[in-house]
């Protein structure tokens, strides 16, 4: 979106303006949207309840796009620019599914926003489409007469991914992760040090006035479901970090002892490189990102953690990896690259973005990596492989062909008992773990062992 000098003059007390100019940033630019509302959250001098606001409605804009794009499609006549069809977006959003300001305010702000960013003629554009939609009963979707099609618009999954998941899952279950993907997602956190110091942190969070549960997914996680939980000592001293409850299960499953020689192949921005670092006593971490700036945030959680002595982090491709000794890793993780789609509650955009083309396209970059990983392994050395996607190519089918391609690899099952949740244990000994089992993302990991010949 372009936008005009006058605007930034003109619209700079209107809160719609900003809610415009984050949802362009994700529909129109590509842009993720966690890093669109963080850079909002740190830089804006909003208050907390505007700020509250704003994020809910560009982040439920985007979670629900092809379900607005349904209500607009009869009311749209040819083509208008992008930022208009998203400041039509968040307007009919806020009227649907917020209750909070009146339909005259939505349409009012709506058109000044138009006019003054755009011209007269979009403003009037905007003005008739929005009260021809308030003017009429809000569209059923049962006029969508194919099952999956009805799915996909009202849950707003594309239809590609709705049909896939469609052949694995069983229609009640289809239904509960759909529904799953546009809740609001958790804000979790990882306890630094051993699970025995969990209830304390804890009970220091309570006596800040924090609202805190154990988390029932790992020993050593925690969320925060009200509070502010950034500006606590607890989070100042490094007692936690922040981290999803299903990544918190990635580390623990190397088995580590403490001495090991770790590597963690794609380890930025570190939620999981510094989990492993805080398992470790006299051993040490090689933490490799292709991202400077990835590895930069790495850094800074490490020290807040107290864990940089541990920790070697390096800038490179982790496929043009070679340790300067010849000293194999004994355990290896790799968080691979992947389409990311077990991360769709928590960035909705990723549904829009990816194609089975691109699943392919990372599915020759996974196998190329877990093969050098195997190299830089001693044998009877550990491999943790993991992704935060849900899709079978990218996780059980790539194994499988990698365990014809590679005699010397073999599975090391994931036992029940190394786990608290039920039903995350596949019969092939690996863990996959749903949104709408546990409220976490989704997640899939595999553990193997190099054979000793």
């Amino acid at each position: 979106m372009k936008i005009k000098q006058r605007s930034q003059t003109k619209l700079k007390n209107n809160l719609r303006w900003d809610m415009l100019r984050l949802l362009d940033q994700i529909d129109n630019q590509d842009q993720y949207s966690n890093i669109v509302i963080d850079n909002y959250l740190a830089s804006s001098n909003r208050s907390s309840q505007d700020k509250n606001l704003v994020v809910k409605v560009v982040y439920g804009s985007v979670q629900r796009r092809l379900t607005l794009d349904f209500y607009l499609q009869d009311l749209v006549k040819g083509k208008i620019e992008d930022w208009v069809r998203s400041l039509l977006r968040l307007s009919i959003y806020q009227s649907v599914y917020l209750d909070r300001v009146p339909q005259h305010a939505i349409v009012n702000e709506a058109v000044e926003i138009a006019k003054v960013n755009g011209h007269q003629g979009i403003g009037k554009l905007v003005n008739a489409i929005l009260r021809n939609f308030f003017r009429q009963e809000l569209q059923s979707l049962t006029v969508i007469t194919e099952p999956l099609e009805r799915l996909s618009i009202e849950h707003s999954v594309p239809l590609w991914l709705v049909k896939y998941f469609d052949q694995h899952l069983p229609e009640h279950q289809l239904k509960a992760f759909l529904s799953s993907l546009n809740q609001v997602p958790n804000l979790s956190a990882r306890i630094n040090g051993p699970t025995a110091k969990r209830s304390h942190i804890m009970d220091q969070l309570k006596e800040q006035g924090l609202a805190v549960t154990s988390s029932q997914v790992s020993p050593f996680g925690f969320r925060i479901t009200a509070g502010d939980v950034f500006n606590s000592q607890a989070y100042q001293e490094g007692l936690f970090t922040i981290q999803d409850e299903s990544s918190m299960l990635v580390a623990p499953l190397g088995k580590l002892t403490g001495s090991e020689n770790v590597l963690d192949a794609c380890a930025a921005p570190g939620g999981k490189a510094s989990h492993i670092a805080s398992l470790l006593t006299d051993g040490h971490l090689t933490a490799l990102d292709i991202s400077k700036h990835k590895l930069s945030i790495l850094k800074d959680h490490a020290e807040r953690l107290g864990l940089s002595h541990k920790i070697d982090s390096i800038v490179t491709d982790a496929l043009d990896f070679q340790p300067l000794s010849q000293t194999a890793f004994d355990v290896i993780y790799l968080d691979a690259p992947c389409s990311g789609i077990g991360l769709m509650r928590r960035k909705p955009e990723i549904k829009y973005q990816k194609s089975p083309v691109a699943i392919q396209e990372l599915v020759k970059l996974q196998k190329q990596l877990f093969k050098h990983m195997l190299s830089l392994l001693k044998p009877g050395g550990r491999l943790v492989y993991s992704t935060c996607t849900l899709t079978y190519e990218e996780n059980e089918q790539l194994i499988e062909e990698i365990l014809k391609e590679n005699s010397e690899c073999q599975v090391e099952s994931i036992l029940a008992e190394e786990v608290l949740t039920d039903n995350v244990i596949t019969s092939q000994g690996f863990l996959r773990i749903w949104p709408q089992q546990h409220g976490t993302d989704g997640f899939f990991i595999s553990r193997f062992l190099k054979k000793i010949d």
